[in-house]
């Protein structure tokens, strides 16, 4: 239980650390930094400890699932960081990422949904929907703003939840060809698809004139090397790593249903380092979107 229990707190300091780098690099340039260095991390790990488990036969399963995970689901919730919270756009990313691994695997492997399972999928909506009624009506990005930032968080958990039946299906490849896949060197190799489409999306963004480099005084970058360094390893390298070892002491569904507390775990941090006080039915929408998970993910493990 301690694995999964750290990955709460790793997952949920991630996302507040994420927000605040996105504010002081900007959505997209943050999350470019954050996948290079995590990347280059992960894959001297693989390249060191695990050089057996980089095979064609799953690196190209490994890689579109980071392109649609860490690579579109991530630039979606960036842009979903600075502009409705930390704590919305978790809420949003991991609560209907569950929703969407079992519309895809229903559509993709075939797997039929039961009555249990819609259920959960309605009492997550309306956990999420709570949450979203109960929000600030400021709009300090433009009027809209918080709408776009809404949209994004359920793209983003769209894109991971897509994604981690993706990866899924690379396990299973590993499993017939006969050879030893882990988290970790599965973690590398996802991550160097969704660096690529970063990378890609600022670039574009550059082009078009809708990115540029934001000047930074000697005390903000500080601040911003900070933020960015703990969102690098409270997320994709420790928080991530963490979670693969819960996986190895508990079944994945209580494992995956321990790690969607981390939206309630984040509303303390909230309430410290940006002096947050959540709405009472912003919590009750919380609560109820985490049970929602618990359910589904209870019916389908």
């Amino acid at each position: 239980m301690l694995p999964a229990l750290l990955t709460v707190l790793l997952f949920a300091c991630s996302g507040v650390a994420s927000e605040r780098a996105a504010r002081f690099w900007g959505g997209q340039l943050a999350n470019l930094l954050r996948l290079f260095f995590a990347g280059a991390i992960l894959m001297a790990g693989t390249l060191l400890w695990y050089p057996a488990s980089l095979r064609l036969e799953t690196f190209g399963w490994l890689f579109f699932s980071g392109v649609v995970g860490f690579g579109l689901g991530d630039i979606a919730l960036f842009l979903a960081y600075v502009r409705i919270g930390a704590r919305l756009a978790v809420l949003l990313n991991l609560c209907t990422a569950p929703i969407w691994s079992s519309l895809t695997e229903w559509i993709w492997l075939g797997t039929g949904l039961t009555l249990g399972e819609i259920t959960a999928g309605a009492v997550i909506l309306c956990g999420v929907v709570l949450a979203i009624l109960s929000r600030s009506p400021s709009k300090p990005h433009g009027v809209g703003a918080g709408w776009v930032g809404i949209l994004c968080g359920l793209a983003a958990g769209m894109g991971q939840g897509i994604g981690a039946v993706i990866s899924r299906h690379a396990f299973g490849v590993a499993e017939r060809e006969d050879f030893v896949l882990n988290g970790f060197s599965a973690a590398a190799q996802r991550v160097c698809g969704g660096f690529l489409t970063v990378l890609l999306a600022v670039i574009i963004a550059a082009w078009v004139g809708k990115h540029h480099i934001r000047p930074l005084s000697l005390t903000r970058k500080g601040a911003a090397c900070g933020w960015l360094l703990a969102s690098t390893l409270c997320g994709p390298v420790l928080g991530v790593s963490c979670f693969q070892w819960s996986l190895l002491q508990l079944p994945a569904g209580l494992a995956t249903a321990v790690v969607a507390m981390t939206p309630i775990a984040m509303i303390p941090l909230v309430m410290v380092v940006d002096g947050e006080r959540p709405r009472a039915m912003s919590v009750a929408g919380a609560c109820l979107a985490v049970a929602g998970v618990i359910l589904l993910l209870h019916l389908t493990g």
